[in-house]
């Protein structure tokens, strides 16, 4: 089990998983069989080959002006800072972006997919290494760790944050996100929230729960919003798509798909996808200052 604590209840069966919740910290996390998987064998088709793309060329192309505003956003947290860990790196694009436009002496990231390892060290010529954040030990401390969409992936929750913590300077930023489990998409679709992916995410997290969890660990949070441009809309569409036609996001794997074909259930699906993209986006832009946008961003400070 992923949360140590013996007081859990289950909240959700599907597909051979269970969902708890610990009635302690708030931690909601999954169970199946984790110790039989490789976490490098999971992540082994996470990224095409030829680029470690995981879209078409025009999605691609769209992430990458993303990964700019990340990237953007992070310099913005502290103009000053020079140092950053980005944890889970993916093709290692922000790393790329600070050290090029935004001029970070030290931009290091980790990456256990090898085809986005390969892409980020090869192509990218970024410091990367290709192991979990809990085999490697550094010499420097950083000004700021990123750790995007990362966190619900992993198993020893605790063991990475007490790691983020002792790899921060003092005053150093934490900037973490991950998916929003009271988001009001997740509320409504349950099952069929896009976000679950309970293939490839282990734990889930409230905006209170995250907070207490950094607080365990003395990182002050500084600022925290539910509402990303980047995955928001996206998300709760995908969603509320899967409930109305029962099914497993088959949008979003089509988009992923290289050999990918127009039939009558995509022409289906994209006709659905269209029609609910404004409503969502109108509905997370009207969250915007509650919790309960689809993702958590969190903005955290290390305090001795």
């Amino acid at each position: 089990m992923i949360c140590q604590n013996k007081n859990y209840k289950t909240i959700l069966e599907t597909k051979g998983y269970k969902l708890y919740k610990c009635l302690l910290c708030d931690l909601i996390f999954s169970h199946k069989d984790k110790e039989k998987e490789n976490p490098k064998e999971i992540y082994s088709n996470y990224y095409k080959k030829e680029a470690a793309s995981r879209f078409g060329n025009i999605v691609e192309s769209v992430v990458k002006i993303f990964r700019f505003m990340r990237a953007y956003k992070i310099h913005n947290l502290n103009p000053k800072f020079k140092s950053i860990l980005d944890i889970g790196s993916g093709r290692g694009w922000i790393l790329f972006f600070l050290k090029k436009y935004f001029k970070y002496d030290t931009t290091v990231g980790t990456q256990i997919s090898e085809n986005a390892y390969k892409f980020s060290k090869d192509k990218l010529n970024l410091e990367i290494y290709n192991k979990d954040l809990l085999q490697l030990s550094f010499d420097n401390k950083f000004d700021v760790i990123s750790i995007l969409h990362v966190l619900e992936h992993v198993e020893n929750v605790e063991l990475y944050v007490e790691k983020i913590y002792e790899l921060l300077n003092t005053k150093g930023i934490l900037f973490i996100e991950v998916p929003n489990f009271n988001s009001w998409a997740r509320i409504l679709t349950g099952k069929h929230w896009l976000s679950l992916d309970l293939k490839h995410h282990l734990a889930f997290f409230t905006p209170s729960s995250l907070v207490k969890l950094l607080k365990k660990y003395n990182l002050e949070t500084k600022k925290i919003r539910t509402f990303s441009l980047e995955y928001s809309t996206f998300t709760s569409t995908q969603s509320v798509v899967n409930l109305i036609t029962n099914s497993d996001s088959y949008f979003f794997e089509w988009l992923q798909d290289q050999n990918r074909i127009f039939n009558l259930k995509i022409i289906w699906h994209t006709f659905l996808f269209t029609i609910l993209f404004l409503p969502c986006f109108l509905i997370n832009f009207c969250l915007y200052f509650s919790k309960n946008g689809e993702v958590i961003t969190i903005v955290a400070q290390k305090n001795d």
